[in-house]
């Protein structure tokens, strides 16, 4: 209860995750350590500590994003762990996972035609909605490189990347 864990149904045990609660915008980190959540209108439960730390604890539900944090969603996870410094662009975004994958390959052909680098990859954040299919391409490493592929991306006419900092 004093702890910043949470229970989710599907995640494996434990798994770290952000939960953003989407009225305030507040974030925190927690492991989720037990299956549920135990009412199925909800997500996620969280204890007493997450939720008063996302500014929810005298209300007992808020909408909220959960994103685990592990190398599959955050692939760069291990740079920032060695005090290297990256981001990535995101180019789009999609309730459905075919269009994702049609703008991912459309990408990684564009990457491999121009560099033959930078990895292309399609991440899942949960939604009260469902989820969230974003396509991002990265780690990026420099504002060169950034610029770069966006004016690639921007000229194929395949969207307007979004520089994303995970923190």
């Amino acid at each position: 209860m004093y702890q910043l864990t949470g229970a989710h149904k599907a995640l494996p045990l434990p798994t770290v995750v952000r939960v953003t609660n989407l009225d305030n915008g507040k974030k925190t980190v927690l492991r989720v350590n037990d299956r549920g959540p135990f009412h199925d209108d909800r997500l996620i439960d969280l204890s007493y500590k997450a939720a008063l730390e996302l500014g929810f604890a005298d209300k007992g539900t808020a909408p909220v994003v959960v994103e685990a944090i592990d190398q599959e969603n955050y692939p760069g996870l291990h740079l920032r762990e060695t005090g290297s410094h990256s981001y990535y662009l995101q180019v789009g975004a999609f309730s459905r996972i075919e269009g994702a994958q049609h703008l991912m390959q459309q990408i990684q052909a564009l990457v491999v035609r121009k560099s033959g680098s930078a990895p292309v990859r399609i991440l899942q954040s949960e939604m009260d909605s469902g989820i969230l299919h974003k396509v991002w391409i990265g780690p990026i490493g420099t504002d060169e490189e950034n610029e770069r592929i966006s004016t690639w991306v921007i000229n194929a006419n395949l969207g307007s990347p979004i520089k994303v900092e995970v923190d």
